[in-house]
């Protein structure tokens, strides 16, 4: 029965690993005469490639501009009580960000060099109160 076990994690283990290596660091990309665009891990000879770094799944990193309308909503609110414009999408993915940040303690975002690196304690309050603002704002 131990044994069994053991073969059995063995094998997950090296399932695994396989899949962690599986995707390659670099992808070429190229046309052949015929104007056919093709991708591939190894360059053809004598041919001009173009090298693309393949992404891993990760978003770009949302950015909270002010839902349309609502520094507009905002004025009327103060000259009068009507509620403000509310933006679904940007509540919903208000939401979606605030809890991320709020179950993780590390999140890594795409930077403006275009690599992704984690967020230092402080970018992450910062993104935690921008989502909380315009959750607020955007939401019911």
């Amino acid at each position: 029965m131990k044994a069994y076990l053991s073969l059995i994690f063995f094998l997950a283990y090296l399932l695994t690993a396989s899949i962690a290596t599986a995707a390659p660091e670099k992808v070429y990309k190229w046309t052949d005469k015929k104007g056919i665009t093709h991708y591939g891990q190894r360059p053809p000879a004598n041919t001009q490639t173009e090298v693309i770094k393949p992404q891993t799944g990760h978003s770009d990193p949302v950015t909270y501009a002010p839902a349309p309308g609502a520094t507009q909503a905002a004025d009327k609110k103060t000259e009068s009580s009507e509620k403000p414009l509310l933006d679904q999408e940007r509540c919903t993915n208000a939401r979606k960000n605030l809890e991320t940040l709020k179950t993780y303690a590390r999140i890594k975002m795409k930077g403006d060099d275009g690599e992704y690196r984690y967020l230092t304690p402080d970018e992450q309050k910062q993104k935690l109160d921008e989502a909380a603002k315009a959750a607020e704002e955007s939401c019911e």
